[in-house]
């Protein structure tokens, strides 16, 4: 890359999927401090380096697979240089959670790691025609709440779990459609949907419901925006709408 084609600074980030692990441990905090569980700092770090893990490889194989997004074609250009980092990013991952994380904690990686398997296998060994946006969104949602699985109490706990994949789900076609111009998945009603699903839980889950209320109302804007916004600062802002936690975390309930 030359001077004059080199991505704006604020691009880094998501050409680095750096923003995804971010997202996903300020999720993982506020789900834990909601629900009243100390996290282990090794599961917070865990999870960052098992995010980018698999968001760097995904990007990599989107790319062999013919892809012409940037952030897949950052990736066609550069995987000799990510590879060896993505492999010691592999070692250190597989050694915290061998030697640091607890037993029920290690046996629910486990098992969502053979699902990322079957993710990596279907999308991208069988080619099969299956929604990837919603188990890209399922699989990141259950990453990032699994830490606060034990302290799950009522049926209002595990729907503020399945709204918060919703607004995943929401933000993987936001990014799908809002890159290629192509609108014809209603983003915003499906996040008018999650934002009045949220405030039935308020009551119960105050600050999770805000967060997830908040955020789904940001996608309410930025689809009514689409239009006067580039497709860079649109792919940006759609993981910025999900960094709501940093306001809510303030106010949620610090670990017993």
């Amino acid at each position: 890359m030359t001077p004059s084609n080199a991505p704006r600074f604020w691009l880094w980030p998501n050409l680095l999927s750096l923003d995804a692990p971010v997202v996903a441990v300020l999720w993982q905090i506020l789900f834990a401090r909601s629900f009243h569980v100390e996290v282990p700092a090794a599961a917070v770090a865990l999870l960052v380096l098992a995010v980018w893990l698999i968001y760097a490889a995904d990007r990599v194989f989107d790319a062999r697979g013919g892809s012409k997004l940037p952030r897949h074609e950052f990736y066609r250009r550069h995987w000799r240089t990510v590879l060896p980092v993505w492999t010691a990013v592999f070692a250190l991952a597989a050694w915290l959670a061998w030697t640091r994380l607890p037993a029920p904690l290690l046996q629910r990686g486990a098992f969502i790691a053979v699902a990322v398997a079957v993710y990596f296998t279907v999308v991208h060994a069988v080619r099969s025609a299956w929604p990837k946006e919603l188990a890209v969104a399922i699989l990141f949602a259950v990453g990032a709440s699994v830490a606060a699985w034990n302290a799950i109490r009522s049926a209002v706990d595990v729907e503020i779990i399945i709204l918060f994949s919703c607004l995943c789900w929401i933000n993987c076609m936001a990014i799908e459609q809002w890159e290629r111009r192509k609108f014809h998945w209603p983003i915003g009603i499906a996040a008018m949907l999650v934002a009045a699903g949220a405030a039935f839980t308020c009551a119960d889950r105050p600050v999770l419901s805000g967060a997830v209320m908040a955020s789904a109302l940001a996608f309410v804007f930025l689809d009514f925006r689409r239009r006067r916004l580039s497709a860079d600062a649109l792919r940006v802002l759609a993981d910025v709408a999900l960094l709501t936690p940093v306001v809510f975390l303030p106010l949620a309930g610090m670990p017993r």
